[in-house]
């Protein structure tokens, strides 16, 4: 038996996403969009614009986000997912 998986890409970290099982997700402009953990989707909900209109490099990403460190999660926190970024 054959097994389809559908797999979406989280914006924030660039994470494959099983959207079957994916815990975190949210609807924006009637999309859903799938992420990997916690703080990839509050990164994506506090400006979701940034990430759905702009291909990101590594060196845009790692910018972005330590211009937002301070928030909820503690300076130098990851976001739990094991990309490695601070969300």
């Amino acid at each position: 038996m054959e097994v389809n998986y559908v797999m979406a890409k989280d914006l924030v970290c660039n994470m494959d996403v099983d959207e079957k099982t994916a815990k975190w997700k949210t609807v924006y402009k009637g999309k859903t969009y799938y992420f990997c953990a916690p703080g990839c989707k509050k990164s994506f909900e506090a400006e979701p614009e940034l990430y759905i209109n702009a291909e990101i490099s590594e060196d845009q990403h790692h910018q972005h986000h330590h211009h937002h460190e301070g928030g909820e999660m503690g300076e130098g926190d990851q976001c739990g997912c094991g990309c490695g970024h601070h969300h």
